[in-house]
């Protein structure tokens, strides 16, 4: 055989992934305000909270490479003078700008937690004046991204040209000449994602603000709590996705000839 192809130009890489990805945040916030006061006394207690929990995780496993854009694999020339009696010649598999497939085998976990729980407590005696207040600003972000065995993009404007095989051959032997091969040509063309495993999403989020005033006889209690809290648990999970084919990408096959006219001048004079 002669093989002039095998040429690669801008070809993704393959992604692996084995094992496991696992996010797995805690977070715990406990304040505690507290005023006593005796008789004909006043006791204020002001607690104001503005928290944010960002247990967001973004978690990628086995994405295979991008195929790059602009690239071009050409097969080679298959020249032959005289008797042919060689196998196939071969001048395709050429590729230009094919994606990288993505494997993925595992799990990916996201398990986050969080404990929101403020306490403000005023007490006051006989005859006093018992204020508690208590302000929370809370933002709970347990948001996932998860992707796992996404092949790569397959690139834009590839070029893979199989090359030119030209044959100079007696006519007779061509009745028992081999396969000539110049094809098997790819461009642009997307990487396959697998993914084998489970992606899972755990969120948990408690959020208990407790608020006491009390006040003895003749006297003015005032528990003021105002909260604003925003849950995000929100999950995105992606897996075995296969990548972009691309555009504007060429593969051809070469060219076959065959000069016979030796061979026919060679019959007439016969």
């Amino acid at each position: 055989m002669i093989a002039t192809g095998g040429n690669s130009a801008g070809n993704g890489g393959d992604g692996y992934f084995s094992g496991a990805l696992v996010h797995a945040p805690v977070a715990v916030y406990n304040p505690i305000n507290i005023a006593v006061a005796g008789p004909h006394a006043t006791a204020d207690a002001h607690q104001t909270n503005n928290v944010v929990f960002d247990q967001s995780a973004t978690q990628i496993a086995g994405v295979g490479g991008d195929g790059g854009n602009g690239n071009a694999a050409s097969g080679g020339n298959v020249s032959a003078i005289g008797s042919t009696g060689s196998d196939a010649p071969g001048t395709g598999d050429n590729s230009a700008g094919n994606g990288g497939d993505g494997y993925a085998y595992g799990g990916i976990v996201h398990a986050t937690f969080a404990l929101y729980y403020p306490i403000n407590i005023a007490v006051a005696g006989y005859n006093s004046t018992a204020n508690a207040e208590q302000t929370n600003n809370v933002v709970f972000d347990q948001s996932a991204f998860q992707m796992a065995g996404v092949g790569g993009d397959g690139g834009n404007g590839n070029h893979a040209v199989g090359g030119t095989a030209d044959i100079f051959s007696s006519i007779f032997e061509l009745i028992g000449s081999d396969v000539i091969a110049t094809g098997n040509n790819s461009a642009g063309n997307g990487g396959n994602g697998h993914f084998s495993g489970s992606m899972v999403d755990i969120d948990v989020a408690i959020y208990a603000p407790i608020n006491i005033a009390v006040a003895g006889y003749n006297s003015t209690a005032d528990a003021h709590q105002s909260n604003n809290v925003v849950f995000d648990q929100s999950a995105i999970q992606i897996s075995g996705i296969g990548g972009d084919g691309g555009h504007g990408n060429t593969a051809l096959g070469g060219d076959f000839a065959m000069h016979l006219l030796s061979d026919l001048h060679l019959l007439d004079h016969a």
